[in-house]
């Protein structure tokens, strides 16, 4: 069985300091590791090292992470296992140790133009590039960002917090990083960690949202804070709540005018205490939400955020709503069912009728399967089949119909 590589230049990107193989075990580093990674490079396939050194080049910090999960170690030059005495396990936590090693030690795989891959054990300054010393100090937000792992959580739950770092900043930098925790509230009230970017989890015994802060302390470099976004932590939960639409769809010849009704919330032990509406051209107040549409095919898609008075908030998405125009209809019937009835596929679709009628007429669809709309103030619906009345007036051109089919149906009048 082929065995997981990851070599080369994540070494660089962990100082220089130690190879990482199987799972959770770290190989210090001595003289007999070319031979060992010449005895993983065997079996291995000049495709699937490439690859290797692509994905280490794009993302240093995630090759080293996968050295650490890479698979069990090779069997040596002689058959026998790598000596138990130069491997250690792992600390908790996924914490890497600091670098008792220099840099300029360390050990680079050097890509050449055969398809033999060769190990060179360097004793010169690595490029700056690879350096710790290649990021300068500067403010927290210099090197990335802090969050909650997850957010809304219930109060009694744990959650982690995590640092994002920023593209420009070196894997090595995080790897030879101090990171110091607080937390509002939070049990334990600290975390402290080397080489990780994660805290440990933290348990919140109250409700409301959470604030953390980060001291971040690059090797060789002052501490930098960085504060982190809020954590919602909800008390009472908020159950029942559902939002809907006056009409799926609304007629920008009529003002395109959308509403939504929230209804249901209900939070045991506690008040509902406020409804904060959220989407493009959305507004509203308590219950109620409204958008307007300018233009047909533009939709209207609400959020609305309920609250009560133990710090809980829940999210309620609301069903989005679609503009019609009955000034440009999408289909035009321009004879009597005599003449023949047109095709109109499934959906939502505006039909103008446009038949000289000498006195009131009918408008049907039949189908094999649920039709419904609109023919003016008339509801149309029906399984199979669906009519309504129209005037001689509408017939001249000015009746519009806004039909949803849930299948293809034929529609006419007589």
């Amino acid at each position: 069985m082929k065995k997981k590589l990851v070599f080369g230049l994540s070494a660089a990107a962990i100082s220089g300091a130690f190879w990482a193989c199987g799972s959770g075990e770290i190989v210090e580093k001595d003289p007999n590791l070319e031979d060992l990674a010449l005895a993983m490079v065997e079996g291995i396939g000049d495709a699937e090292i490439a690859k290797a050194i692509k994905s280490c080049e794009a993302d240093t910090f995630g090759c080293a992470i996968e050295m650490r999960n890479a698979g069990p170690l090779p069997t040596s030059s002689d058959g026998s296992t790598q000596s138990s005495s130069r491997v250690q396990q792992s600390s908790s936590s996924n914490q890497l140790p600091k670098s008792s090693i220099t840099p300029q030690s360390s050990m680079n795989f050097v890509p050449q133009s055969s398809s033999a891959p060769v190990f060179a054990s360097s004793n010169s300054n690595p490029p700056v590039e690879e350096s710790s010393s290649s990021v300068a100090p500067g403010p927290g937000s210099d090197y990335g960002t802090c969050s909650p792992v997850k957010t809304p959580i219930n109060r009694g739950e744990k959650t982690a917090w995590k640092m994002t770092k920023n593209a420009t900043i070196n894997a090595q930098v995080v790897l030879n990083a101090d990171f110091d925790w607080t937390f509002a509230d939070g049990t334990p009230a600290t975390s402290a960690k080397h080489g990780n970017m994660s805290s440990d989890e933290i348990t919140y015994a109250t409700s409301g949202l959470k604030s953390a802060t980060l001291v971040f302390t690059p090797q060789g470099s002052g501490p930098v804070s960085i504060e982190c976004s809020a954590l919602q932590v909800n008390g009472a939960a908020i159950t029942g709540c559902k939002c809907a639409a006056a009409s799926e769809t609304v007629d920008v010849a009529e003002g395109g005018v959308v509403n939504w009704t929230v209804t249901g919330c209900t939070s045991s032990g506690a008040n509902i205490v406020g409804y904060t509406w959220g989407g493009t051209g959305v507004t509203g107040e308590g219950t109620s939400g409204t958008a307007t549409l300018a233009a047909k095919g533009d939709i209207a898609q609400a959020t609305v955020v309920v609250a009560n008075d133990d710090n809980t908030k829940t999210t309620v998405e609301c069903p989005a709503v679609t503009a019609m125009d009955a000034r440009v209809p999408d289909y035009i019937i321009k004879q009597l069912q005599t003449d023949g009835a047109i095709a109109i596929p499934a959906g939502t679709n505006t039909v103008q009728i446009a038949v000289n009628c000498s006195q009131n007429a009918t408008f049907f669809c039949n189908g094999e399967g649920q039709i419904s709309g609109k023919v003016g103030s008339v509801t149309l619906s029906g399984s199979h089949y669906a009519s309504a009345k129209i005037d001689a007036q509408s017939c001249s051109g000015s009746a519009s119909v806004e039909l949803t089919l849930n299948i293809d149906a034929k529609c006419g009048v007589y």
